[in-house]
């Protein structure tokens, strides 16, 4: 669904970690020096921290969904303060409306 952005939106980090491939005679499973590295997507859904490999390929299509997204969150929180200053402007319009009448 693309009602927000013509551009893919996707929330998440890009993080590098180092793991072991699973074989039981690769040097990476007696020795921590010789991990696997790896790039990966994680993100936080339905309360659980998901992730998923990153081919360098894919990378680039990753990451600039990854900013679409921030930029979008900026957006919102830029709306927000907007709208946060005009209720508490209209807070005081009425203070000073009923402070008037008062006289």
């Amino acid at each position: 669904m693309r009602a927000l952005s013509l551009a893919p939106l996707m929330r998440g980090s890009v993080v590098d970690r180092l793991r072991r491939c699973g074989k039981p005679n690769c040097a990476c499973a007696t020795d921590p020096e010789a991990r696997h590295g790896g790039r990966f997507l994680t993100v936080h859904l339905e309360g659980r921290t998901r992730a998923l490999h990153v081919r360098p390929q894919d990378e680039e299509r990753v990451r600039d969904a990854i900013a679409a997204y921030d930029r979008l969150w900026e957006i919102i929180n830029e709306l927000t303060a907007c709208e946060l200053s005009d209720l508490a402007r209209e807070a005081r319009e009425r203070r000073r409306s009923r402070r008037r009448k008062d006289r």
